[in-house]
């Protein structure tokens, strides 16, 4: 029998292919970090508002609890807010405790907080000196700028991510077809050659947190865990740390293309955003990818 008939006839028949059934993430249970703004808000409430159980975390409460008001149009899905410091091990230690009273297992961790330091001012590429250049390097950035992203988007997420691996590994055992999976948040700014005006201590930490995911979802598979993990990268979306105009500018094509670069001629929306981490969050079979979600933005560089 041909294969490609096999592998038809294995959903022939059923509703299997259903979009609904395709995507149901209903009754699993999700840890957003830095869920309470931005892109974070956005991954917690779409997954709310399909019957996920999220629970989100930030060091500061009053947008965690915004956020937990919401409440989904249907079905079971709840925002629950939970507020910690991933800063340090017994932060970490104390958040997974904090869930494990609630939960005996996570289907869904989404690594997402993140911050930004350090920007060189070395202005035109064509205008300046090496010694310009150097001091710019050398003064506008501190030592506190590289240590604080690196140990945010690249230590934060590995101790966050071994320290949930028990709650991810029982999923399996509690009625899904799989383990939990992680997603690690990095940024177009991780894959850039450019420093894009001089931000390189955020764009090297970026580059870490791909890295990272990568190596997660080897070491993981090689041991046969059944534990995926995934990066998201993405481009250009409204928020405070990376679109700033955005209201007064969202209709206008021109400038989206003109002075950010974007092919598509626009920023990223919730729904795009919302569909990216979805569809992670439910195929398993992929494991060890970087998403990039940019409107063609890095296509169009030249470097």
């Amino acid at each position: 029998m041909d294969a490609s008939f096999s592998l038809h006839k294995s959903v022939a028949g059923t509703d299997a292919l259903d979009i609904s059934k395709l995507y149901d993430v209903s009754g699993r249970v999700a840890v957003v970090t830095g869920g309470g703004t931005g892109l974070g808000l956005v991954t917690a409430t779409a997954l709310a508002e399909n019957g996920v159980r999220v629970y989100i975390t930030g060091r500061r409460l009053e947008p965690l609890e915004a956020a937990a008001e919401f409440k989904p149009r249907k079905g079971n899905g709840c925002i629950i807010p939970i507020q910690a410091d991933l800063g340090t091990k017994d932060g970490i230690k104390a958040l997974v405790e904090a869930v494990s009273h609630s939960e005996k297992f996570v289907n869904i961790l989404i690594n997402n907080h993140g911050i930004f330091r350090g920007r060189a001012k070395i202005g035109n590429p064509t205008a300046q000196s090496a010694e310009e250049v150097g001091r710019a390097m050398f003064d506008d950035v501190s030592w506190e700028d590289w240590t604080e992203v690196c140990s945010t988007h690249c230590a934060s997420p590995y101790f966050t991510t071994a320290a949930f691996l028990p709650l991810l590994a029982a999923a399996k055992d509690h009625g899904f077809a799989e383990p939990g999976n992680v997603i690690q948040i990095a940024s177009l700014s991780g894959i850039t050659r450019t420093s894009q005006r001089g931000q390189m201590p955020y764009n090297v930490s970026k580059a870490g947190t791909i890295h990272l995911a990568l190596m997660q979802s080897t070491e993981f598979a090689r041991r046969g865990l059944g534990i995926r993990v995934n990066a998201v990268s993405p481009g250009y979306f409204p928020s405070g740390m990376s679109v700033s105009d955005f209201e007064d500018k969202q209709g206008e094509a021109q400038h989206w293309r003109d002075e950010y670069g974007i092919p598509f001629q626009r920023v990223g929306s919730a729904v795009d955003y919302a569909q990216c981490i979805i569809g992670l969050v439910v195929n398993q079979y992929i494991t060890g990818t970087n998403v990039i979600i940019d409107g063609a933005w890095l296509a169009a560089q030249e470097f």
